[in-house]
């Protein structure tokens, strides 16, 4: 039995995209739940905001190991467009929850405020994979450009 790997790839993508967009949800309501509770220790808070900071670089990491085999293996994945990442309605799915969670890490009062710059960093980062049609800030790849040999001197 001969397994179709265009539809088993596709599935597993709209597994990611469900789980991105649960995770998201999650993240944000986190966010939301702890700006409503105030009793919270220096500690504990610290403690959260680094738990959200590791949690969105893990993201970012599978955004961008979904995006290479996407780009690196074109003919497995019969990728028409190496260039985007997932196609226009899973952006249009993800892309508010990923826009409501920026806005919520950029009202919360962090205790770390590197924490801050890292978390909103790594969620621009995630964002660019998620755009639509004609997005300047998108992440584009050219594939098969030619690479010069380096500099060499003409003494040589």
């Amino acid at each position: 039995m001969k397994l179709d790997y265009v539809i088993v790839h596709k599935n597993g993508e709209l597994e990611y995209v469900k789980f991105f967009h649960a995770f998201l949800l999650f993240l944000t309501k986190t966010f939301h739940s702890i700006l409503t509770h105030e009793s919270l220790s220096i500690e504990t808070s610290n403690k959260m905001e680094r738990n959200v900071m590791t949690s969105l670089s893990l993201l970012w990491t599978m955004h961008v190991s979904i995006f290479s085999k996407k780009v690196l293996y074109p003919d497995i994945f019969h990728n028409n467009s190496p260039q985007q990442t997932f196609d226009d309605y899973q952006s249009r799915t993800i892309l508010p929850f990923l826009k409501n969670l920026i806005k919520e890490v950029e009202q919360y009062p962090f205790v770390n405020e590197d924490y801050k710059v890292q978390c909103i960093n790594t969620l621009e980062q995630i964002l660019r994979y998620y755009h639509i049609n004609s997005s300047s800030n998108s992440i584009i790849v050219e594939p098969n450009i030619y690479a010069p040999p380096p500099w060499f001197s003409k003494n040589c």
